[in-house]
């Protein structure tokens, strides 16, 4: 809910996704901490067809189940995932519609990757291998930057392997792990969108918010 030149960047995606045509109750948002404060925004700001979802393990788990328990909000349907702390430009999500299924990752394909980089390997065809923070820089293809696509049938494979986790000790991961695991059985396949020449940014700390702060006039030229 952090404002970025005057508007949340949540309203920011929501937006993003608007005019790709995914509007009203298409749209979940999982909220977590301080849940009231964003469902009282979204219904000021005329949103109130939005569906929101509460992570009751926000405080403890990790994002996998964020992820989780959105599961009965979307169905069967085909599901794009987006992180609520990535700022992109309007190119990325109609990439994304338009790639391959039955899985498609938006990747930052490039070098130069460090320790905390969520990083891929793919094949030359560009499926997906492996994905994970401890992957070694050298071998990978770039950086996952939050956005997924899953057709419905691998969104169900996707939400079974999450609802795993807490029997395999895994509720720390996040949940690429899932996508790790089904890429390593040879589950999918999940693909490669590059995004190269796509503007995004992760938002974790106030130097992000200023670098964010001055991509938007590059984003909306």
């Amino acid at each position: 809910m952090v404002d970025i030149a005057g508007r949340p960047l949540l309203l920011r995606t929501i937006d993003r996704l608007a005019a790709a045509g995914i509007v009203g109750s298409h749209v979940i948002v999982v909220t977590g901490y301080r849940q009231e404060a964003i469902r009282a925004r979204l219904d000021k700001e005329g949103l109130g067809a939005c569906r929101t979802v509460v992570n009751p393990r926000w405080e403890d788990w990790n994002n996998n189940y964020s992820l989780l328990v959105a599961r009965e909000a979307v169905g069967g349907d085909s599901v794009l995932q987006i992180d609520g702390d990535v700022l992109f430009d309007g190119k990325v999500i109609p990439r994304m519609l338009a790639a391959p299924g039955p899985g498609c990752l938006s990747i930052d394909v490039r070098d130069q990757l460090d320790a905390e980089t969520m990083k891929v390997e793919a094949d030359t065809e560009g499926r997906i291998r492996r994905i994970s923070k401890d992957l070694n820089p050298g071998a990978a293809a770039g950086e996952y930057i939050g956005l997924t696509r899953l057709d419905g049938p691998l969104a169900r494979l996707v939400f079974d392997e999450i609802s795993r986790f807490p029997d395999l000790s895994l509720t720390h991961e996040y949940y690429e792990h899932a996508y790790h695991r089904l890429a390593g059985r040879g589950e999918g396949p999940f693909r490669v969108v590059d995004i190269h020449d796509c503007i995004t940014t992760e938002i974790d700390d106030l130097a992000d918010l200023r670098r964010a702060e001055g991509l938007l006039a590059d984003m909306d030229s």
